[in-house]
């Protein structure tokens, strides 16, 4: 006897009733395999694993009862028998439970009919199963009808009409689905006759398909061309199932096809860019459109001749490159590269190249199509923009180095006016001189290098450049060698602008120098000057600056100019072609810093053996006009007023309160802002001004003037900072400092600014 496996959950607390149950499954021919829960958490837990094939459940246990575990059943939607065993159910609670969703009832007193009341349930389960899967296969089937762009057709092939239409067919008809499926083949093709008919039906089932055009009537009487696929189908009787699709769209596309070639022969004959066909062999070329000859400087005739003379114009330095992967192109098809050409005038261009496979009907690789384009000046906007990274980066880097010297000579250049007065003779008072003088120079080249950086540095005054610029043209012509010619042209009356005459003055002065250095042998250097109205394209690869009304400054040489590394190399701190003792690498850089500060760009033009050309682009003053402050003329000496000094470098720490107690203030001081804290804490009612550092470790100046202002919101704070940008001023000012006094700073400079800040809170206390 064929046993048949059978996977059951037994909700059932009586063990010995559960094997009664088990041992009826077995005789009615059943191999079971069970498992036993008593509890509701244990009857969910095996629930959930949902592996099992029928759930037998008595009706009344300890701690749940049939209908809750009928409830859980339900809840989650599972495709199984449940019938409900008892031997007290009542025939209402048996009547609720099939209500409820039980698949059965049976009581513990008939369990002989235990194994036919399972195959029941087991067999309408199946056929619930069978029903659904078909329901589901009719309906992505009509799904799929309805989705199709083309007319299918279900087809009688005894009656010749229509069984079933996608939406498709009526709408291209005019008709409705109604009216579509009340006509035959016959009345919808206006070929199709009885005979014809039958001789159709008769092929397609011996052959099984068959495809060909026709046309189909619409419902207003006009007719349009159709092609159509016919399929023989058997499955519980015989139907033809066809797919029609209306020609008269493909012959439009045709059309349309046509007109889109000749539009597209116009567009390549017109275009910017070269559009090219080779052979697959890549050995002709079939055809290239005029751009090749604008671009290229070549005649399109020259490459019909030979394809080896778009290889000769390729930059040699690009050749090898470009050749290996053209080979690789004869493989995949495609094909993307940048690359040089040399026009046959001597100038360079730049290429981008795309090459795309056109494939037969059957796949093959048949020819290659491509576009080329110029991009150099993408190329050198590009290399602009790179370019300002670069400097951007390498300007923090000198930043940083400026915070560090700037710490290291502030007591250098503040020592000396100290020391003099304790100088014995002249030999001293030399040594100090040098020492100051020496410590200035580092000062200068520190202010070049943040200059550089930031663009630190100076009042910014209405200025009018001619002014500057023929005060330079007199220096150059007094000083520069008789060999160089020096011109000047200033088209127009020039606008002013906004900004610092001592630091543009030290724009054109390095600018001249180089082109000087530049002509050793002589030569003309032209500085010239018009005002420009630059549009947002001729700005966007020198961010931040805006478009709007600039001036713009030329200095120009005929030297003997520059290649393309050193070209992209020349702004950067310390680079310099020149010998140690002629240059140290910083005019371009103080140039490039100034510039930027001023909110203008410059640019740079160069030729190897022709010479330099650099323009200055700066932005045209608005209305308004600052003016710059007059320092005073002597020392200002204090009263006992008692300062605090912050600095966590010693040496500034200790030079900075010997200067202050000299000239009259009592001094205390602290390495950083905790300790600070402290001791204003402990003379809280006598400190008059604070003097700190901005960057310090642990708590730095920022923090510390936070925490000073909440204490003592009126109490003075002047910020000392050897690296002096905008984000820095910014964090300052919110947190409450009174000013910011750079490093190093002089002797006067310190005094002055407390002073003037005691005055102000003497003025504000009157």
């Amino acid at each position: 006897m064929i046993t048949q496996p059978l996977t059951i959950l037994l909700v059932e607390d009586n063990p010995v009733d559960a094997e009664l149950l088990v041992r009826e499954l077995r005789k009615a021919g059943f191999e079971p395999l069970w498992q036993r829960v008593e509890t509701e958490p244990d009857y969910i837990q095996q629930l959930d694993r949902a592996d099992f094939d029928l759930v037998l459940s008595d009706f009344q246990l300890p701690h749940f009862n049939g209908l809750r575990a009928l409830q859980l059943f339900k809840e989650r939607k599972l495709d199984m028998p449940f019938i409900l065993i008892s031997g007290t159910i009542g025939e209402e609670i048996a009547v609720e439970a099939i209500k409820q969703g039980a698949t059965d009832y049976l009581l513990k007193d008939r369990l002989v009919r235990l194994g036919q009341v399972v195959t029941h349930a087991l067999a309408e389960c199946r056929l619930r199963r069978e029903r659904r899967k078909s329901d589901d296969a009719l309906l992505l089937f009509r799904t799929l009808m309805d989705q199709s762009g083309d007319t299918l057709e279900v087809i009688d092939p005894e009656t010749a009409r229509f069984l079933d239409v996608n939406g498709k067919g009526p709408a291209e008809l005019g008709c409705t689905r109604a009216e579509y499926l009340s006509l035959r083949v016959i009345d919808l093709d206006p070929k199709m006759t009885e005979a014809a008919w039958t001789r159709f039906v008769a092929t397609l089932r011996e052959t099984g398909s068959l495809s060909g055009e026709t046309s189909h009537r619409r419902k207003d009487g006009t007719t349009f061309p159709v092609e159509y696929r016919a399929k023989w189908v058997r499955h519980d009787r015989d139907y033809i199932v066809t797919v029609v699709r209306d020609i008269s769209v493909r012959q439009k596309s045709e059309q349309a096809l046509r007109v889109s070639e000749e539009r597209f022969r116009q567009l390549a004959e017109n275009i910017l860019e070269v559009f090219w066909i080779t052979s697959l062999d890549q050995n002709q070329v079939l055809y290239v459109s005029p751009a090749y000859e604008k671009i290229w400087g070549r005649t399109c005739e020259s490459l019909h001749a030979s394809l080896e003379t778009w290889l000769d114009a390729i930059h040699p330095k690009d050749r090898a490159r470009v050749q290996r992967a053209v080979a690789a192109r004869l493989i995949t098809g495609a094909y993307e590269e940048e690359y040089r050409i040399l026009r046959p005038n001597g100038s360079e261009r730049w290429i981008r190249d795309r090459a795309f496979p056109v494939r037969g009907p059957d796949g093959s690789l048949q020819r290659l199509v491509g576009v080329a384009e110029d991009i150099t000046e993408s190329k050198n906007l590009q290399e602009q923009f790179l370019r300002a990274q670069r400097m951007e980066a390498i300007g923090t880097l000198a930043g940083g180095i400026a915070h560090d010297l700037n710490n290291i000579l502030a007591p250098i250049l503040l020592a000396p006016p100290m020391l003099r007065e304790f100088a014995r003779d002249d030999r001293e008072k030399e040594l100090l001189d040098l020492v100051e003088k020496s410590a200035q120079r580092g000062a200068n080249v520190v202010g070049q290098l943040l200059t550089f950086s930031r663009g630190t540095g100076g009042q910014h005054v209405s200025v009018q450049l001619c002014h500057l610029i023929a005060e330079m043209t007199g220096i150059m012509r007094e000083t520069f060698p008789r060999e160089i010619v020096i011109e000047q042209c200033i088209t127009g009356s020039l606008a002013p602008i906004l900004g610092d005459p001592t630091q543009l003055h030290q724009v054109l002065l390095n600018l001249c120098i180089n082109a000087r250095d530049a002509m050793e042998d002589g030569g003309k250097l032209s500085l010239t000057a018009k005002n420009a109205e630059l549009s947002e394209a001729e700005v966007q690869a020198h961010a931040p600056a805006k478009a709007g009304a600039y001036v713009a400054v030329t200095v120009a040489d005929t030297g003997h100019g520059m290649s393309a590394e050193i070209l992209g190399r020349i702004f950067e701190p310390f680079f310099t072609t020149k010998s140690l003792s002629k240059g140290t690498g910083l005019g371009l850089s103080t140039v490039f810093g100034i510039v930027r500060s001023h909110h203008g760009f410059v640019t740079v033009a160069s030729i190897p053996g022709k010479g330099t050309t650099f323009t200055v682009h700066l932005p045209v003053a608005p209305n308004t006009v600052e003016t710059a402050a007059i320092p005073t003329a002597e020392l200002p000496i204090g009263h006992g007023e008692l300062i605090l000094v912050v600095d966590d470098e010693v040496p500034i720490r200790t030079v900075t309160r010997l200067l202050l107690k000299r000239h009259g203030y009592r001094v205390l001081t602290a390495c950083e802002g905790a300790e600070a804290l402290v001791v204003f804490a402990e003379h809280r009612d006598e400190v008059r001004i604070v003097l700190t550092d901005v960057m310090m470790p642990g708590m730095g100046g920022v923090a510390l003037i936070r925490s000073l202002r909440i204490v003592a919101p009126n109490l003075k704070v002047i910020a000392m900072s050897g690296l002096d940008n905008s984000e820095n001023h910014v964090a300052l000012v919110a947190a409450g400092a009174a000013c910011i006094l750079a490093k190093p700073c002089s002797l006067r400079e310190l005094l002055e600014t407390v002073h003037e800040h005691l005055s102000g809170e003497l003025l504000s206390v009157d």
